[in-house]
């Protein structure tokens, strides 16, 4: 950095020491400068007050491009107690900044400049820059890529800054960007999300962080880092000659020069790369057939809501709007104009304000809500459709969309509903029908009964639990039983060894008193009997003992004398020996077969898997029973019907799992004439229940409204009669198949010793019916990616707004697509003929939630 000449500055500066409140002024640089490489100049103005704001003087530097930054005072207050004394000093310092860009090398005169506040003014002298060039770097690349077509004033269109470079920076690249700095264009960007920071661009006089992303790529054979910054362009007005030449725009870095010192440090020095001159041809929009509700909006897909504060007001009260405009591409310079135009609020009953509503943009940037305040002067039944147009630019007219209207009640009025004005409608909205075409004929209408509306199929813990019950309960029993069986036997023997054993060591016992002539016999008979029991050979040491037992019953003492200690000993480890040896070599299949059953009862709990508001729906239902009773008027019908809509919409989202109340909500929404809201419904009560009747029958009813590319073939015959379990609820299959495995369970076990094959061929047809069951469930398509066009949205190619359409014709609403791919904002879709494209994702709503 290098002021060469600043004259004027030093008086000043030396003079502030006498005279603290004099203003002075001086020009400071913060960085050196460099040729295509944009640096501030600022100018530090010190002994003026703190208001009022200083205006930012006027600087022109020949050779160079200036722009004002803005001005900013920087304020400092201290206290000071000098012999007891408070002093309050204040210190104003005014920093004023502007940004310089100049494409020569050399030396830049600044002019003097006068910086005035009311009676205080300070003179700033005229000074010299000296600006330096920066080498070109080979191993980096700089392109702005602009659409390579023409575009239309007011038409938002994405633009890249695209850096490529081989060499890690040493500090933060500084961006020169032209484009960004005309008045004819509006720049607009997406938020800096996520840790990482942004880069910091100059757009006009604002400095603004824009995201950006960072890759790897190859351009002619050589792998490079490559910077991507997107952003939006719109020209506001159309230049000269209908092409603007955009100057080049430039990166100057600190890149590594040199080798590494052991710190891994090497020096750096600044290098720099710079663009093309690009050209960019901006067209006027026609005035010809230019509606008068159009402000501006370009695009090729806008869509419009309008939600109200209330329902009900007073003649001469205000009600707020809320008008949501949304779009696949930044809404930014989006404007929605004046309210009280053609096809919008009428004169006679709304007033509004006559400055246009500020609007807010929502997180992407692709939907804005402009909040205004209308007063209803007049006897209003409703909020009209309002228009919104738009020029498309790919088909090169003038499009128009509209809201849909909503109820309004004024006190001395009418009461009318949501769907009333069918003439201020699109011309062009497929399948929506008037209410006298909704014959019950063709379409059933009929509203479902009180105690209906409130089944649903059985789900959540309890379904699972009587599942769960069902299937073990069965297995224990079975497992049980047939233990108990096998064991018969077993369990007998036991029985005959207890006794056995127990008559062995009584005899024992009374051995040690009694003569042994009394029981050295019966002693050696209880354990004769005791081997027979356990079903064992006599070992010869065995037969030997017990000869032994039987001798000393006739000794000639053993009338007087017992039986002789190791004689008894030895009777005794005999018992134990072969009771020890009997428990070793009994495992068997009990206790095997209580381990089966633990382990199958383990695996089948394995299996199982772990665990409205009334005044809507009496508010809906009333509605719905208003339509029904006016057969002779159909716009009265239809606005009923649209009440209904919403208020059973609203019980639906508290009971989403009841399949009579969707059917219902489909009725009311199809009564109003919102086709896709009613398909939506329909599909949803069919998933849940495919029985229901009113919901099968609207649903076919409206697919022959569609063309045959959207029509979904829809499977009947044979099949369906023969396996008609298929459009039970999933809960009840799952249920019957329970039961029918518990029954079929239940025959097979055995309750008494003797089997009754007849009856255990009898669990043959209920173990068919639980195997349909599983693979009625299992086999099942729940069409978890099928999804309703909710609005008539253009289909198209690729998943970016300017990609062709797939289709000659936009889908309509309520067609039934299925969902391929997601991809950030965009949904890859394919109707029913087999084609596929992409379009916004919320433009489509999935059937199963």
């Amino acid at each position: 950095m290098r002021l060469v000449s600043v004259a004027l500055l030093c008086l000043a500066v030396t003079a502030g020491v006498a005279h603290a409140q004099t203003p002075v002024a001086q020009f400071r640089l913060q960085d050196q400068p460099h040729v295509d490489v944009p640096f501030h100049l600022d100018v530090i103005a010190e002994g003026f007050e703190e208001t009022p704001a200083i205006a930012q003087p006027k600087l022109e530097i020949a050779g160079a491009t200036v722009t004002p930054v803005g001005v900013q005072p920087n304020v400092s207050r201290s206290i000071q107690i000098i012999n007891g004394r408070r002093i309050d000093a204040t210190r104003v310092t005014w920093v004023m900044r502007w940004r310089v860009l100049t494409a020569k090398q050399g030396v830049l005169k600044v002019p003097s400049l006068t910086v005035n506040q009311g009676t205080k003014q300070a003179v700033v002298g005229s000074a010299d820059i000296e600006v330096e060039v920066v080498p070109v770097a080979d191993d980096m690349k700089l392109a702005l890529e602009l659409p390579d077509r023409p575009v239309f004033v007011g038409e938002t269109v994405p633009a890249k800054l695209v850096w490529l470079f081989r060499r890690q920076p040493q500090q933060n690249p500084k961006f020169s960007v032209p484009l960004m700095s005309l008045d004819t264009f509006t720049i607009s960007n997406a938020p800096v999300t996520g840790n990482r920071d942004g880069i910091e661009l100059a757009v006009g006089a604002k400095t603004i962080k824009m995201p950006y992303t960072v890759d790897r790529a190859t351009v002619a054979g050589v792998e490079y880092n490559r910077l991507t910054v997107d952003f939006y362009v719109a020209p506001r007005s159309v230049p000269t000659g209908g092409k603007l030449e955009i100057p080049p725009s430039s990166v100057a870095v600190a890149l590594p020069v040199g080798r590494a010192n052991f710190f891994g440090e090497a020096p750096s020095r600044l290098f720099r790369a710079t663009d093309t001159t690009r050209t960019l041809e901006v067209k006027p929009l026609p005035v010809t057939d230019r509606p008068p509700s159009f402000a501006g909006a370009v695009g090729d897909q806008y869509s419009i809501e309008v939600r109200t504060s209330r329902s009900v007001v007073q003649l001469g009260e205000p009600v707020q709007l809320d008008i949501t405009v949304k779009s696949n591409q930044r809404l930014d310079a989006l404007a929605l104009g004046k309210l009280d135009t053609e096809g919008r609020l009428p004169k006679d009953k709304f007033t509004v304000p006559d400055e246009p509503a500020t609007g807010e943009l929502s997180e992407d940037g692709k939907a804005k809500t402009f909040k205004v305040i209308a007063q209803v002067t007049g006897p209003a039944t409703e909020v009209p459709a309002i228009a919104f147009s738009y020029f498309d630019p790919t088909k090169g007219s003038y499009q128009k969309i509209h809201s849909e209207p909503i109820a309004l009640s004024v006190k001395g009025g009418s009461v009318v509903g949501a769907g009333d004005v069918v003439a201020n409608a699109p011309a062009k909205r497929p399948v929506t029908e008037t209410a006298s075409d909704l014959d019950p004929v063709k379409a059933d209408l009929a509203l479902s009964t009180p105690g209906a509306v409130s089944d649903h199929p059985l789900r959540g813990t309890l379904l699972w639990i009587l599942i769960g019950l069902l299937y073990v309960v069965p297995l224990a029993l079975l497992g049980f039983r047939s233990w108990r069986v096998r064991t018969a036997g077993q369990r007998e023997e036991a029985a005959e060894v207890r006794t056995a054993r127990r008559r062995v060591e009584e005899l024992l016992d009374r051995s040690g008193t009694a003569p042994a002539r009394e029981l050295a016999g019966p002693l050696a008979a209880a354990l004769r009997d005791l081997s027979r029991v356990l079903d064992r050979n006599l070992e010869p040491s065995d037969a030997a003992l017990l000869a032994q037992l039987e001798t000393e019953s006739f000794a000639p003492e053993a009338a007087g004398r017992p039986l002789s200690t190791d004689l008894r000993s030895n009777a005794a480890g005999l018992m134990r020996r072969w009771l020890t040896e009997s428990r070793r070599g009994r495992l068997t299949p009990a206790g095997k077969g209580r381990k089966h059953a633990a382990v199958a009862s383990l695996l089948v709990l394995g299996l199982l898997p772990s665990t409205a508001r009334a005044d809507a729906l009496s508010e809906g239902r009333a509605f719905y029973q208003e339509a029904m009773e006016l057969a002779g008027d159909a716009t009265g019908r239809k606005n009923a019907f649209a009440r209904a809509a919403v208020a059973l919409g609203e019980a639906v989202r508290q009971h989403p799992d009841r399949p009579e109340l969707l059917a219902d909500w489909g009725n009311a929404a199809l009564g109003a004439g919102d086709v896709a809201t009613a398909t939506l419904a329909y599909r949803r009560a069919l998933a849940l229940d495919g029985r229901n009747a009113r919901a099968r029958h609207n649903l076919e009813w409206l697919r022959g409204k569609q063309p045959d590319a959207l029509r979904p073939i829809a499977s009947a015959g044979a099949t369906d009669t023969l396996l008609f379990f298929h459009q039970w609820p999933r809960s009840q299959r799952l249920l019957v198949g329970a039961c029918a495995f518990a029954i079929a369970i239940l025959l097979l076990v055995p309750w008494t010793a003797r089997r009754r094959r007849g009856i255990a061929a009898i669990a043959v047809l209920p173990l068919a019916v639980w195997i349909a069951m599983v693979v009625s469930v299992v086999a099942e398509d729940r069409n978890r990616d099928d999804a309703v066009v909710m609005d008539g949205v253009v289909i198209r190619a690729a998943d970016s707004a300017g990609a062709p359409a797939t289709l000659g014709q936009p889908l309509p609403r309520g067609a039934e697509v299925t969902i391929l791919e997601r991809r950030d904002a965009w949904t890859r879709i394919r109707i029913a003929s087999g084609a596929s494209g992409w379009v916004p994702a919320g433009a489509v709503e999935p059937v199963l939630r």
